[in-house]
């Protein structure tokens, strides 16, 4: 099988120094896998009936301690299903998906993991291929359409090209995005370039709009697909915090995220009760990402970093191939941080003032040169 390259994906591709992986993640993963697992303590609770300590204190707390967990885990997975329902089967070969945004960081990385499962891929992005896409597509099930999604009119010729190449698509991933331009509403000593309402308009046209779209061109062939579908929304757990000099980026990833819910609703109200079971909704709500998006244009605490690391394109991009392949919905937010952010509005002020002064988020937009 041919090796697919990803080394156009990350913006920095040099050896990272040991200590920038001990992360506050990497403490909860080891956590999450031990004293938090309940086969973990189960173990330890044998352990301990094999040397006939079983019916000492620490056994029994033991015990309990394991029961508690199990059912925490059980409530967690009824939870689950009930909110997203069954899941359902997927066959990588006979899978169509289009991907939009695909030509750089998290899209092309993911479109180059489902051509290493044996997924029919489609690409829909502004940008021509380059040499190295030209090479996957003529050794890989890959399409590459040049598409400005906020256009409905190419997004439909382009759908139409892919259907008669590949048959109809059954997973949807929605992530084109424009660069992000980092301007304040308004003016300061050091920041004296503000943001237009044109430039805001088009930042919302292309990350929001292109959601509308692609859904309305798409979803009549996910919904009628006899083997289901999947429906994956790229927001940003910036949706949540709105950052300073972030208005129009933020506004339009809360646009998306608040559509993707809407859409969730609307399936499950669906008369057809058949189509909510077959049509698995996943909203990716990751932090900040090392493509291009944001290179260059942010500066954060030393600290920073420990407790909300960079993410990797790659690590969101496995998480949602595995969620696909188990045919599951729900939510991703990476990292351990993001998973909290939804409920950061309702806490009390002084709490989220204390957070944005600890994080910089605020202050972390560098001044943009006129």
């Amino acid at each position: 099988m041919t090796r697919l390259s990803t080394t156009s994906t990350s913006t920095n591709s040099k050896a990272k120094p040991w200590h920038y992986h001990i992360t506050i993640d990497l403490l909860f993963l080891i956590l999450a896998n031990s004293v938090f697992h309940p086969w973990i303590t189960m173990v330890f609770y044998l352990c301990l009936a094999s040397v006939h300590k079983h019916r000492e204190p620490l056994a029994y707390y033991t015990l309990c301690y394991t029961a508690f967990l199990a059912i925490v885990e059980v409530c967690i997975w009824a939870n689950h299903r009930i909110t997203y329902g069954p899941h359902r089967k997927v066959v990588w070969e006979n899978e169509v998906i289009v991907i939009t945004g695909g030509g750089t960081g998290l899209g092309r990385v993911l479109s180059q993991m489902f051509l290493r499962k044996g997924a029919k891929v489609a690409v829909l992005d502004v940008r021509q291929p380059d040499e190295e896409a030209m090479e996957e597509m003529e050794r890989w099930d890959l399409q590459w359409e040049v598409v400005d999604v906020s256009s409905k009119k190419q997004v439909e010729e382009a759908v139409e090209k892919v259907i008669e190449q590949f048959g109809s698509p059954t997973i949807l991933i929605n992530n084109a995005a424009t660069n992000v331009r980092g301007l304040p509403l308004l003016a300061t000593p050091t920041k004296t370039t503000t943001l237009s309402a044109e430039q805001a308009s088009s930042t919302l046209t292309i990350n929001a709009l292109g959601h509308f779209n692609t859904l309305s061109v798409l979803l009549p062939y996910l919904t009628s697909s006899k083997t289901g579908a999947h429906i994956v929304t790229i927001s940003s757990i910036l949706a949540h915090l709105a950052p300073a000099s972030l208005s129009d980026y933020t506004a339009s990833k809360a646009a998306v995220s608040s559509l993707h819910h809407t859409l969730c609703n609307e399936l499950r109200s669906h008369p057809d009760r058949s189509v909510f079971a077959k049509v698995k909704t996943l909203l990716v709500e990751p932090g900040q990402l090392d493509t291009q998006l944001f290179a260059d244009k942010t500066t954060v605490p030393f600290y920073a970093h420990f407790f909300g690391p960079v993410l990797e394109a790659k690590d969101i991009a496995k998480e949602i191939v595995r969620r696909i392949e188990r045919g599951d919905g729900g939510a991703i937010r990476l990292p351990f941080y993001a998973k909290f952010m939804p409920y950061f509005g309702v806490m009390p002020g002084t709490v989220q003032l204390a957070f944005r002064w600890f994080s910089g988020i605020d202050g972390a937009m560098l001044p943009v040169a006129k």
